[in-house]
């Protein structure tokens, strides 16, 4: 397996857990915010809108949610549309969009899920709980400690 192949499957796994951690407990914003405070460059939203919501989605075998296939189906492509998780007026900065939080919302509310808010702590543990999930199936896979440090690094964006 090669180094892009484990940062691609590290993202894949990292990714699907913020999906469903805004089915059922939390907004773009917040998520984004908690794991920024615990360390990582970049929160795994703005990071699917920087490399575009379709090509996310094109890369999974499984949803994890309704959202990220909703909100490509309404030209939510991220960063290089100017709306994804957040809106990027005139090309530029993230801004926080309310209207996905209403989206999130209504899915969530069409399937019936009852949401709970999650403090901060919970939401960066279950989130490096994925990523820990996510490193275990790579090295039962053979993948060396090393080539998984380098790709946890590169893929998730910590400092």
């Amino acid at each position: 397996m090669t180094e892009a192949e484990v940062a691609a499957a590290l993202q894949d796994a990292f990714w699907l857990a913020a999906d469903r951690l805004l089915m059922f407990h939390t907004n773009p914003w917040e998520l984004d915010e908690a794991l920024e405070a615990a360390g990582y460059a970049m929160g795994p939203c703005a990071a699917m809108d920087l490399l575009g919501l379709d090509v996310v989605l094109a890369r999974r075998s499984v949803a994890a949610s309704p959202i990220l296939p909703r909100m490509v189906a309404e030209g939510r492509m991220g960063k290089k549309g100017g709306v994804g998780h957040y809106r990027y007026p005139d090309g530029g900065g993230a801004v926080i969009d309310p209207l996905i939080e209403d989206l999130i919302l209504e899915e969530a509310w069409f399937a019936k899920v009852a949401r709970h808010d999650l403090p901060d702590a919970a939401l960066v543990a279950h989130m490096q709980a994925a990523q820990a999930k996510a490193v275990q199936r790579l090295q039962q896979q053979g993948v060396d400690q090393r080539r998984l440090a380098t790709a946890c690094q590169a893929a998730l964006h910590t400092r």
